[in-house]
């Protein structure tokens, strides 16, 4: 989880570096919208790591309904 942690957090900062280049106007709303998802994406599995939360049968995982713990790949999954 916090590897994946780590990962959201670098996306959100790539998104944030390509929005302030000079794009076109399609291109930059696109880019705001990623950011928002990978935003919110972050800030969940930020809350899953301090609040502990491993186990895809706890309810705070089960509500989000786009994570999976994924037991073969040992890797989670977000939908």
């Amino acid at each position: 989880m916090k590897n994946e942690l780590a990962k959201e957090s670098s996306d959100v900062n790539d998104l944030i570096a390509l929005v302030r280049e000079d794009i076109s106007g399609n291109v930059r709303k696109c880019v705001n919208t990623l950011i928002i998802l990978d935003v919110h994406a972050r800030d969940i599995i930020d809350s899953f790591v301090r609040d502990s939360i491993l186990s895809c049968k706890d309810f705070q995982w089960e509500s989000q309904l786009r994570f999976n713990w994924d037991k073969e790949k040992d890797d989670i999954i977000i939908k």
